[in-house]
Order: C-alpha cells, then sequence, then structure tokens
C-alpha cells in the first residue's frame, strides 16, 4: 500500500512538472488590435459648386479635402451641387458650419454664391477663416481668396493653340465673364500673338455651367467662321464641343483635368489646374495661424498647375518652343501681365 501511494505521488509530480514546463515555454500571443487613427482638432468644411461625379472643378475641390484630411489629420465635411441652391441657403451653409467651430470653410469657385455668402457669416464668426477659391481682396483678417496664376497658363495656352491652328483663327469659350474667366480670356490673345501677331482670337461667354445646347451652338458658330482650335473653360457644358471637333477635323483645348480621353487626338492638351494642392496650401496657412484674410496666388513654380502632355499633337519643334516660353514665364523673363 505505502509502495503504491509513493508510486501514485511520483507519477504526480512527473506530470505536473511536465504541464508547468509545457506552459512556460509556451509563447502567449495578444489579440492582434489595428489601433483607428484619431483626427485632430483641425476642422475643415468645402462647398463645392457642382455634383462631384459631374463636374472636374467639384472633383478637384474634392480631392483637395481629402488630401488636406490625409495630410493634416483633419476633420472633414462637404455639401456639394451649391449652384443649385439660392444664395439664402448657400449663407446658411456657411454659417452652419461656423457654428459647429469648423477652423476652415472653404468657398470653391461660384464666386457669385460664395464670396457674398462668406463675406456675410465672416462677419459674424471672427475667430473661423474662410476662403473663397476665386479672385478678390480679403478682408484683411478672416476671409481670403486663394487662386491660380491664371495669367500665366492661359499665356501659354494662347502659344499652344496659335502653334496649331492653320487657320489663324482660334476661339475661347468659357462659362461665365467671372473676373477669373476674364483674366483667362485677356491672357490667351497675348500668348497667341507671341506666336503670330496677326493671330484673331474669338471670346464667347455661355452665361451658363450647364447648358450643353447652347455651347455647341457656339461652338458650331465658332467653327463657321473658321476657327480649327476651340479653347473649353465650361464643363460640364462644354465637354460634348470635343466630339463635335471631331467630327469637323478641328482641335480642342480642354481645362482643369486632363481631358484627353474624352476625344484622343483632338484634345492638344488641357491647362491643368491642381485643386488639390493649392487648397492644401490655404489649409497649411490657415492651421500655422499665417492665413491673413487677402488674395493668395500660385503657378507653375508652386507646383498647382501645369499643361497636360502632348501625346503627339504637336511636332517635337514646336512642344521645344511651349517648354522655352514656359521657363521664361517662370523666370519672369516673359510678363504674362503687361
Amino acid at each position: 500500500m505505502r509502495i503504491f501511494r509513493r508510486f501514485f505521488l511520483y507519477v504526480l509530480l512527473i506530470g505536473l512538472s511536465l504541464f508547468l514546463t509545457i506552459s512556460c515555454n509556451r509563447k502567449i500571443t495578444p489579440p492582434i488590435t489595428s489601433p483607428s487613427p484619431v483626427a485632430s482638432n483641425f476642422k475643415v468644411a468645402i462647398l463645392l459648386p457642382d455634383l462631384i461625379k459631374e463636374s472636374s472643378w467639384s472633383l478637384g475641390g474634392y480631392e483637395g479635402l481629402k488630401l488636406i484630411e490625409k495630410e493634416l489629420n483633419a476633420q472633414v465635411s462637404y455639401t456639394e451641387d451649391i449652384n443649385n441652391k439660392t444664395p439664402q441657403e448657400v449663407t446658411e451653409i456657411f454659417r452652419e458650419y461656423a457654428k459647429q467651430n469648423y477652423d476652415l470653410i472653404i468657398g470653391h469657385g461660384s464666386e457669385h454664391l460664395t464670396l457674398s455668402s462668406a463675406e456675410i457669416v465672416a462677419k459674424e464668426y471672427p475667430r473661423i477663416n474662410f476662403v473663397i477659391t476665386e479672385k478678390c481682396a480679403g478682408n484683411n483678417a478672416n476671409l481670403g481668396c486663394l487662386d491660380f496664376k491664371r495669367d500665366e497658363i492661359s499665356y501659354l495656352i494662347g502659344v499652344v493653340a496659335s502653334l496649331k491652328t492653320q487657320t489663324n483663327k482660334i476661339a475661347f469659350i468659357g462659362a461665365f465673364p467671372y473676373d477669373t474667366l476674364k483674366e483667362e480670356a485677356n491672357s490667351i490673345p497675348l500668348g497667341a500673338k507671341k506666336i503670330d501677331p496677326k493671330m484673331e482670337v474669338n471670346v464667347e461667354w455661355l452665361e451658363s455651367w450647364d447648358d450643353q445646347e447652347k455651347a455647341l451652338k457656339i461652338a458650331q458658330k465658332q467653327i463657321d467662321l473658321g476657327v480649327d482650335v476651340l479653347i473649353l473653360h465650361g464643363d460640364p457644358a462644354t465637354i460634348p464641343i470635343h466630339k463635335l471637333a471631331q467630327e469637323k477635323g478641328i482641335w480642342t483645348i480642354a481645362w482643369n483635368l486632363d481631358q484627353y480621353d474624352l476625344a484622343p487626338n483632338v484634345i492638344i492638351t488641357s491647362a491643368i489646374f491642381k485643386a488639390p494642392q493649392l487648397l492644401l496650401k490655404a489649409a497649411i496657412l490657415v492651421q500655422e495661424g499665417r492665413w491673413e484674410g487677402q488674395q493668395y496666388k500660385f503657378g507653375f513654380l508652386d507646383g498647382v498647375q501645369e499643361l497636360a502632355p502632348f501625346r503627339n499633337t504637336l511636332t517635337p519643334e514646336k512642344e521645344a518652343i511651349v517648354n522655352n516660353i514656359k521657363q521664361d514665364i517662370i523666370t519672369g523673363k516673359i510678363n504674362v501681365s503687361p
């Protein structure tokens, strides 16, 4: 009996020893968790003129908001299609974002709506910063404007159109005669006549961003006048013109985004406005407390605008001319705003 007890105790001790050995050598794997990024207290909102899916300009603004969210770890919100709202409704959208203590509220274009509304709300909320991506003087406090150096890229577009035309007749079709688009319309002839002083440059206004039927009629009118290069800044109204140009055997130049795929070998190039990078510059100024409520402009040198690739729509010799003139613009050798 005593021997049996000793044997039982011996087996029990061996089993316990093996258990402890295995337990001590066993790797304990903690549960894997992915920490959720916590946004900072920096809050940014943007008002977009059209539906994101229908407008290259609105899409660029939305992409700018997402870039701000990524680069500055910001909390972001947006409202689209404000072109279909009344001035009172737009003012209330600005006001609602201000009530929620957004640090930066951006009116992305549509200056006839956003600027006047922002001016009203900026007075009511002096600690909130407002940015309008258009041309304005600002209030030297919390409301300022952000824009591209449109004269630079428009001048260069005039150069391209002048190098491409065979009839010495080109035309610019714009949405509205806003100050910003008028600046483009005034700079294009300067670039065109840099190549040929006798170049004929026509300007037409749609008074709409959406009227595609009117845009096609105006384009046909210019084609009938002998124009063989149409410069278009009126999306989405002007988008069907690229197809018309394809049918008529002439060329177009697009605006805002690279639109070559809409009509390959018809679209010579596109004036690309890098709205995301432009908006990020404003957001950085606000976050760092350096926003002064004035007009800020950025251009070729700042990397916020460029021409889309030519994809053999110009000869290598003509491309070289364009590149040389671009460098002269950057260095100030050419004055694009005499």
